[in-house]
């Protein structure tokens, strides 16, 4: 290396380069000028500050590889993707000061069909972005903004991508970005520190969501704080990472280099590790210190579309909700098939079950009953029946109904026959708890069928459906229903059948919603079955809701009574223990203890006294304790 043009410091700059304006700090600094055209006279290992634009700095390129100049930019009007890539910005006099005392750092040389990238090469629609300007950053909210334009048109294309190492991937994607420096483009900022200045590999991002709520979510990823790690990334994300990359789609495809737009039939992405000697502006901090270039090839898919998959979504307007691949839905359906069916052991378990449960409300014991509800099969076929809905199939429904009914069937003969040789004809405070459904028991079904539905889709999560049987609770509500046909107490039926029908349909509701989110059944297919779920939920939400009003006015009542200790005429008392009963008057229970027997006239003073609290005329039904 020449050690004079070591020292020394060049400025290359083109016509629109003032001479007379910059003359102080270039006198200052010692610079020699170049125009551009006699660029090739420096010699080699040269430091060499340029006032280009970004064509010339690319035009550049192949030169400052060969001499292996050691560069730096001043801030140029139409060198805005080459400054924000090297952060470059402020004046020349500052800019000069800041390389004269920085260290040149190696960098990766990217190419792009043999043009030199500063920043970044999109391709297709990636978040609408645009490469990020270091003096005009893309906010939140203008990223947003373009990530939601024609958003019921999203389609994904079709690309085959090889790798320095023969790897090839059929994929379908909304748009790909390859990345030359992390710090240059908001995407690239938002991931951890793997991404490297000079790991001698380009990082290509291919951002495939298989539908619209997907896109929605890594819209909302890429937004939110905190950095996406490379080793998880979201499922609409793949990553590939290699010394090369030859990228081909039919019919070629239009990409961004640093923001210019150009269409080609194929595209090279090659990275010469260590090409760059840099000087970094003020603004660049590389993302990790003393990294070393990698010849290991990344290839990572998460759940982007590939082969079969890719090519059957590409060309296609992205539906609303993903669809579930030809494997998930066969394994998942065969399951179902299976759980359609009143086997033996099917029938075997529910009568054990509803026997367990039986025991357990004649025994008033919470535990035992919940061991039923572990026990009971109820819910394997109602899963099947979500499935028949959402896809409109009359065979699955058919044998989900038959196999329902026959459990049903078997739970109310045992219930009522118990109930006629068991001595017992009052019910206990478990069965009480199954005789008024209200919205409450409702919302229940409904989250607990959308629990049911996702487990079932994800076989390593299926260990939970235990948890989903005692949330529901099918098994309790049938037996006490049998118990009270078995007495001949109707409205203790009608409670419990009315709370097991709507656990079934909140269930089978939330179950096939959940399934067409999934994307284990088109809408169109979907729509006749959720339209009769939804008038039959309905339906049974009437009664619900007027229970519910009544148990919020009944507990409204109840909160307006007094409680604890106060003084009626001449005795203290202490009331506790309040409950209502709503009614016309409203019925009051409580319990009375005082130190001394309390006459009429105590009581009546009480009960006017609770009438003023409530607001009007009450029934008063006191217990009376003597308290000493």
């Amino acid at each position: 290396m020449n050690s004079d043009a070591a020292h020394r410091w060049y400025l290359i700059h083109d016509s629109s380069f003032d001479s007379e304006r910059a003359a102080a700090w270039v006198a200052a600094a010692e610079l020699v000028l170049v125009p551009f055209a006699e660029r090739e006279s420096i010699a080699a290992g040269a430091r060499v500050l340029l006032w280009l634009g970004d064509e010339q700095i690319r035009e550049l390129g192949d030169l400052v590889l060969a001499r292996e100049w050691v560069i730096g930019l001043l801030v140029h009007p139409e060198a805005r993707a080459a400054c924000a890539a090297l952060g470059v910005k402020g004046n020349p006099a500052q800019l000069i000061e800041h390389y004269q005392a920085a260290e040149p750092i190696d960098a990766d040389a990217l190419t792009c069909n043999g043009e030199l990238v500063f920043s970044s090469v999109v391709i297709g629609s990636v978040l609408s972005l645009r490469p990020y300007d270091i003096n005009r950053p893309q906010s939140n909210w203008s990223l947003l903004r373009g990530a939601l334009k024609g958003l019921g048109k999203l389609t994904l294309g079709s690309y085959r991508l090889t790798t320095a190492k023969e790897q090839t991937v059929n994929m379908g994607a909304l748009g790909l970005m390859a990345v030359a420096h992390t710090q240059s483009s908001l995407v690239g900022r938002r991931f951890d520190a793997n991404l490297s200045i000079a790991d001698g590999r380009v990082s290509l991002l291919a951002l495939a969501p298989r539908s619209i709520l997907a896109y929605l979510w890594m819209v909302l990823r890429v937004l939110l704080p905190g950095k996406i790690s490379l080793s998880r990334l979201p499922g609409s994300l793949a990553l590939v990472q290699s010394e090369r990359l030859h990228l081909e789609s039919t019919g070629g495809f239009e990409y961004l280099l640093d923001g210019k737009p150009v269409h080609a039939a194929e595209l090279d992405l090659v990275v010469q590790p260590g090409g760059l000697c840099l000087l970094p502006g003020p603004a660049l901090a590389p993302r990790s210190e003393g990294s070393k270039p990698s010849s290991r090839e990344t290839v990572r898919l998460n759940h982007v579309p590939v082969d079969d998959a890719a090519r059957a979504m590409t060309g296609k307007h992205l539906p609303l909700f993903n669809h579930a691949s030809e494997e998930e839905y066969r394994e998942l359906f065969i399951s179902l098939r299976e759980n359609a069916r009143a086997s033996s052991s099917y029938q075997v378990l529910m009568v054990l079950s509803v026997m367990l449960a039986l025991a357990g409300l004649y025994a008033n014991s919470a535990p035992v009953i919940i061991g039923a509800m572990i026990l009971a099969p109820l819910m394997s076929p109602i899963m099947s029946l979500a499935m028949g809905l959402a896809r409109s199939d009359t065979a699955l429904l058919r044998g989900a109904v038959r196999t329902l009914a026959i459990g049903t069937a078997w739970g109310l003969g045992c219930a009522v026959v118990l109930a006629w040789l068991m001595p017992f004809d009052l019910a206990t405070a478990e069965m009480q708890a199954r005789m008024s459904p209200t919205l409450l028991d409702l919302m229940v079904a409904v989250i607990s069928g959308i629990a049911g539905a996702y487990a079932h889709s994800r076989e390593e999560i299926a260990k939970s459906l235990a948890g989903v049987a005692i949330a529901v609770a099918l098994v309790p509500p049938l037996s006490v229903a049998g118990i009270g046909l078995g007495w001949g107490d109707w409205q203790m039926a009608r409670g419990a059948l009315l709370l097991l029908t709507t656990n079934m349909v909140g269930i089978a509701l939330a179950a096939s919603l959940t399934f067409l989110v999934l994307g284990f059944a088109p809408f169109t297919r979907a729509r006749k079955g959720l339209g009769v779920s939804l008038a039959l939920a309905a339906l049974i939400s009437i009664p619900l809701y007027v229970a519910y009003d009544h148990l919020v006015e009944r507990s409204r009542l109840e909160e307006r009574v007094p409680e604890g200790r106060f003084q009626v005429l001449d005795q203290a008392v202490y009331v506790s223990h309040v409950r209502a009963t709503l009614g016309d008057p409203p019925l009051v229970s409580v319990i009375v203890s005082s130190a001394e027997r309390l006459e009429n006239a105590h009581l009546d003073e009480l009960k006017q006294l609770i009438s003023e609290q409530v607001g009007h005329e009450i029934q008063l039904e006191a217990q009376l304790n003597i308290r000493r």
